[in-house]
């Protein structure tokens, strides 16, 4: 099944005639939603494409639309487009993890002290002089230890308090540096208990993230949609 739909008018660049179109297309289970805000011959537009649903929702309701029914499909839109590349299964929806694989974590991000690194360096010096000559070499416990610290070291959701680690320096344009922001579903649950990512179902075992599911989207949703009306103005595209 395939409909467009003209939803609403919006604004673009002071321009106050942009129609915003809509292709709502439902095929073997899988809902597929995308807009374009004012296409043009050219295969160009005036405003955004594909998924454009907040520009569409603050548009002004088209001619057979109103508010409520604009919130609504873009309600939907925000829902259910490509519902057949779902994370997780459907007792890990029912148990929450959808919306707790959205919570945000502060990414800690620690690089070895300059007296830890040169320990560590010194470490491994001694050693491989040993190696050298033919020597034995029995490393103390504190030669161990340095040797083993690795470079640099993540703390996920709290600060780490440690005298051989200080925070990272980023080192260029774009370097993750000190701190960053994860949401728990791209954090691996092997990595640490607050992540999602292959979490594995208390229920049926699927570890949520490794594949991706289809959730059916219900009927009700489906006849609404295609019940909406048809846009009387061909759009150049969509």
């Amino acid at each position: 099944m395939r409909k467009v739909v003209n939803p609403s008018i919006c604004c673009v660049r002071s321009t106050t005639n942009s129609r915003a179109f809509a292709k709502i297309e439902y095929e073997n289970g899988r809902l597929s939603i995308c807009g374009v805000i004012g296409p043009m011959k050219n295969g160009n537009c005036r405003g955004s494409a594909g998924q454009c649903y907040e520009e569409i929702a603050a548009g002004t309701p088209a001619e057979g639309w109103t508010k409520e029914m604009l919130n609504k499909f873009v309600g939907i839109w925000v829902k259910w487009h490509l519902n057949d590349m779902r994370p997780y299964c459907e007792h890990q929806k029912e148990l929450g993890w959808e919306d707790e694989a959205s919570q945000n974590v502060t990414i800690y991000h620690y690089q070895l002290t300059d007296e830890a690194r040169k320990k560590k360096e010194e470490a491994e010096k001694a050693a491989l002089e040993a190696l050298k000559k033919g020597a034995p070499f029995t490393p103390s416990k504190e030669q161990t230890m340095y040797a083993t610290l690795p470079f640099n070291i993540k703390s996920i959701g709290k600060e780490l308090n440690s005298v051989h680690y200080k925070p990272k320096t980023p080192l260029y344009t774009g370097d993750k540096g000190t701190t960053e922001i994860q949401t728990r579903g791209w954090i691996r649950y092997d990595e640490d208990p607050i992540g999602i990512l292959c979490k594995p179902c208390p229920v049926c075992g699927y570890k949520y993230g490794t594949s991706w599911l289809r959730e059916e989207v219900p009927q009700d949703v489906i006849s609404w949609l295609f019940n909406l009306p048809s846009s009387t103005v061909k759009p150049a595209w969509v």
